[in-house]
């Protein structure tokens, strides 16, 4: 019993394009899959034991950048190295030559830019917080989510993420309610 209450339960189905219909101890919850893929990726670029390593580009990504963006870069270069992401400065250029797992299939061409934004605006540069905003501004490799991609997603996320379990916050997953349901039935 310990151990299954370390797990979200098991899978039934897919309801609409992004959400899981689970069963656990007897009662019906519904995931959303994109929430729980959010928190696993921000659970995988926070820097730690479970921290994504980086992968290295095959074609180098090369974008040109201004002073101050140079400045943002120097300053977070080595926390964005933790992270699994590689990059090399040169005077009017940042090439990201490497990244984690979580970024490989996303368009480093909008997602870096817009990263360079975000750490302008930071006087601080904190890990967790920055894993939190590139999970929020990733694309979802899942429009539609097949039965085996929740299985291998929610296993992923009970390793990484196990306080997720405990206490899940409500935008991950919510109990479904079959008494009303069933007193119509019975009721008809």
């Amino acid at each position: 019993l310990d151990g299954h209450s370390q797990s979200f339960g098991r899978v039934l189905t897919i309801v609409a394009p992004d959400m899981a219909l689970l069963e656990r101890e007897g009662k019906l919850m519904l995931l959303a899959l994109p929430v729980a893929e959010r928190w696993l990726k921000q659970a995988q670029l926070t820097p730690g034991e479970n921290a994504a390593c980086a992968q290295p580009l095959l074609i180098p990504v090369r974008l040109k950048i201004n002073h101050e963006e140079t400045g943002v870069l120097q300053r977070a270069q080595a926390l964005l190295a933790e992270m699994g992401i590689e990059i090399v400065l040169d005077a009017q250029h940042v090439t990201i030559r490497a990244v984690p797992l979580p970024l490989r299939q996303q368009n480093l061409q909008i997602l870096i830019p817009e990263l360079i934004g975000y750490l302008a605006q930071q006087s601080v540069f904190e890990p967790g917080n920055i894993a939190q905003w590139i999970a929020r501004n990733l694309i979802s490799e899942h429009p539609q989510w097949s039965m085996a991609q929740a299985i291998t997603l929610l296993a992923d996320v009970e390793r990484l993420c196990p306080q997720l379990v405990k206490a899940p916050p409500g935008g991950l997953l919510q109990p479904v309610d079959l008494h009303s349901v069933m007193n119509a039935l019975k009721h008809e």
